[in-house]
């Protein structure tokens, strides 16, 4: 893929297109501790028709606008980063994304409905409204990493390896990875660490940013779901958790037209473990 940084009011986005130039445009938004190139065997598959761009969010992969894990407050942040690129573009662009990125999209075609043609969200984090009001009062006692166990593991986990192959083999090993083939963990491991000044690899998305991005999530997305009339596909994990039934069934009703379906015998991370079953899903989609 071609990388390319493109400037904005803040700094600048590390983007990667395929290619092929053409008019019609999809712009893929990685998961929280990922990054853009983590996803290319995905991308790869997606109809050559379309330009496809994915980018490194703020705090991930090369991008190199400000990321302060204190002053974190919403996703807001990674919506209007994804809108300074779209507006780059003279027509509507269609948005996919992965987990918090799913998000960020959806919240994107919520606010500025226009800059968006269509929707593909691979198992994006939509609670219930009723398990957000929690979260948010637990937010305002600090106590937030109570209902996120994922932000206080993230603080923890390991970030330090002598060599790619160390940390290769470290990711192999863990429940997270298992059903994801040896060539996409290489391309996580080759674009989302680096070296640091001891010459050792490190994750590129610091693990305070990490936590910060796991403490938060988005209620915004009910309010204004029932107005949106684009085409929407959601991709689900069968038991979803961070999309369960209770918002599925919230989400048809609001958006009878959002189209849902489930790739079998995967987890969370779907699009990193059946790229194959996903990327067909997209295509479906797209024709």
């Amino acid at each position: 893929m071609i990388k390319e940084n493109v400037k904005i009011d803040t700094g600048n986005i590390v983007t990667y297109r395929r290619s092929k130039k053409t008019n019609d445009i999809l712009y893929f938004s990685h998961a929280n501790g990922f990054c853009g190139q983590a996803y290319t065997d995905l991308l790869n598959k997606i109809d050559n028709s379309y330009e496809v761009i994915t980018y490194d969010m703020r705090g991930h992969g090369e991008t190199d606008l400000i990321a302060d894990s204190r002053k974190l407050k919403s996703w807001y942040t990674f919506r209007d980063d994804l809108e300074q690129l779209v507006k780059k573009h003279n027509e509507p662009v269609t948005l996919s994304g992965h987990s918090m990125g799913g998000t960020a999209s959806l919240l994107l075609a919520l606010s500025k409905p226009k800059l968006v043609k269509k929707l593909i969200l691979i198992d994006p984090v939509i609670l219930p409204l009723r398990y957000i009001i929690s979260y948010k009062l637990l937010q305002i006692v600090n106590l937030a990493h109570l209902a996120s166990p994922l932000s206080k593991n993230a603080l923890i986990r390991r970030n330090l390896w002598n060599s790619e192959a160390e940390a290769h083999k470290y990711f192999s090993s863990k429940p997270l990875f298992k059903n994801i083939s040896e060539k996409i963990i290489t391309d996580y491991v080759q674009y989302g660490l680096k070296k640091n000044d001891q010459n050792k690899y490190v994750l590129k998305c610091d693990p305070r940013w990490e936590s910060a991005c796991f403490k938060l999530t988005s209620h915004e997305v009910w309010f204004d779901l029932k107005k949106i009339n684009i085409p929407i596909k959601i991709i689900l994990t069968p038991n979803s958790v961070v999309c369960n039934e209770t918002s599925q069934k919230r989400i048809k009703k609001l958006n009878p037209q959002t189209e849902i379906c489930f790739i079998d015998e995967t987890s969370h991370m779907l699009p990193l473990e059946k790229t194959e079953d996903v990327a067909s899903e997209i295509n479906n989609f797209l024709a």
